[in-house]
């Protein structure tokens, strides 16, 4: 029997493009992904003897097989062929669900990378990339976090320059948008406008925290009524400051990003005020 811990970080969306629709029901998007230190905690016990076990401190979260750790832990020992010899994954959640932080996509990948530890180290960190587009969109890109592009639906990634150290003030409202009717409404209202993702790589390249504030982008937004409180959330971090701010995900958890601690968390206290799920975070 052997445990290890893993810890699951947040991922945002610094741009989010979402393109035509494929034949398979999934829709190529086109992203720049940043991991942030907002964490999960992901346990994993092996040699329990009892099948694939989930336990989460989250009523509302259930471990069965629609869970991703889960659904991780299944495909990591159907691809390799390693017999499961009983596992037990517990999850302490704190990443907000429902947000488009990524939390579920970043336990999968905390489970697969922890699977590897126990049960086969030298195996690529490219096997379990591999493994992860069977699971869900962003979990390839969570297997290794840190900065990159991520295209197709979560297949092609390419590895960019790391973010220079910044922070994040991360606010989710009380409500959830559903991801499934945002990408319906996206198929729905077809005109829009992309980012400048080429612009953005290219800042990271130079480093250059202006040009990259000014081109944090999500499709997402276009398709939301204008009276929406998560553009109100957007202008309140603008006003505090931020040197741009965005959605994450389909939502709807919004950013801002700042460049100075004092100011970030400043703005981290002043939206904590109205908002309990705001958390003050800087880039991996």
């Amino acid at each position: 029997m052997g445990t290890i811990t893993e810890q699951a970080p947040a991922k945002i969306n610094l741009t989010l493009d979402i393109l035509n629709r494929r034949p398979d029901g999934y829709h190529n998007l086109s992203s720049v992904m940043q991991s942030v230190t907002l964490y999960d905690v992901v346990m994993l016990t092996s040699g329990t003897g009892a099948g694939i076990t989930v336990e989460t401190n989250r009523s509302d979260l259930p471990g069965d097989e629609t869970n991703l750790a889960h659904k991780a832990a299944q495909v990591f020992f159907q691809k390799t062929g390693i017999t499961c010899d009983g596992l037990s994954i517990r999850l302490q959640k704190n990443i907000p669900m429902g947000a488009g932080l990524g939390g579920g996509s970043s336990d999968a990948a905390a489970v697969l990378r922890g699977l590897r530890k126990l049960y086969d180290p030298e195996m690529p960190i490219s096997r379990l990339q591999r493994m992860a587009i069977a699971i869900g969109s962003d979990v390839p890109f969570c297997v290794r976090g840190d900065t990159a592009l991520v295209r197709g639906k979560g297949e092609e990634m390419i590895r960019l320059p790391r973010l220079p150290l910044c922070f994040f003030v991360i606010c989710k409202p009380d409500f959830s948008l559903s991801t499934a009717e945002m990408y319906q409404k996206i198929d729905e209202n077809k005109a829009g406008r992309l980012s400048d993702a080429p612009g953005l790589m290219k800042a990271l390249e130079y480093q250059d925290m202006r040009e990259i504030s000014e081109r944090l982008f999500n499709g997402f937004e276009q398709i939301l009524p204008p009276e929406s409180e998560i553009f109100r959330i957007k202008e309140k971090l603008l006003s505090l400051q931020a040197r741009g701010a965005a959605m994450t995900g389909s939502g709807s958890a919004v950013y801002g990003l700042y460049t100075e601690e004092t100011a970030a968390k400043t703005a981290y206290e002043a939206l904590k005020k109205t908002y309990s799920q705001t958390f003050l975070t800087q880039s991996v």
